[in-house]
């Protein structure tokens, strides 16, 4: 009897090339909205219900959408609302399931950002959004590596 190859489960389905670039297309709507202050985007971006969490930097956590929507008002509304570009993006995905990881580059500094995708039947929409300061490219590439102590094991 000829061996069969084993099924992957679902969540290890194949993430290929057009699911890859479709969730880069929501990350980068996810940007436009941001730097354009659209709310109507920014409220289309998100998951009409579900689990989810954002973090904008220095915030607690917070899990309904309703209070997700809301700080997005707040801030897409502040008339210093900043411009921010998105940049090095990387996508881990597998079937209905995407994270962006992202750097977030603004005037006064850097953030990293992970922003969480599920694929529903209208597409790639926002279930997580977490985003914290992180040093500049520059400042990174002249870190010293600290020196091993050999006498540890690890």
């Amino acid at each position: 009897m000829p061996r069969r190859s084993p099924r992957l489960p679902p969540m290890m389905a194949e993430f290929d090339d057009d699911e890859r670039e479709a969730v880069l297309a929501a990350n980068r709507a996810f940007y436009r909205a941001f730097n354009d202050r659209d709310y109507a985007a920014m409220e289309q971006l998100w998951a009409p219900t579900g689990a989810m969490v954002c973090l904008h930097p220095g915030q607690g956590p917070l899990h309904e959408r309703s209070e997700i929507l809301r700080s997005w008002q707040g801030i897409l509304g502040h008339p210093e609302s900043p411009k921010v570009r998105c940049s090095d993006e990387w996508v881990i995905g597998r079937a209905g399931l995407a994270l962006v990881v992202c750097r977030e580059i603004l005037a006064n500094g850097h953030l990293m950002a992970t922003n969480s995708f599920v694929r529903l039947g209208n597409g790639w929409l926002m279930v997580g959004h977490h985003s914290g300061p992180v040093p500049p490219v520059e400042q990174r590439a002249t870190a010293v590596a600290p020196t091993r102590d050999r006498r540890k094991l690890h």
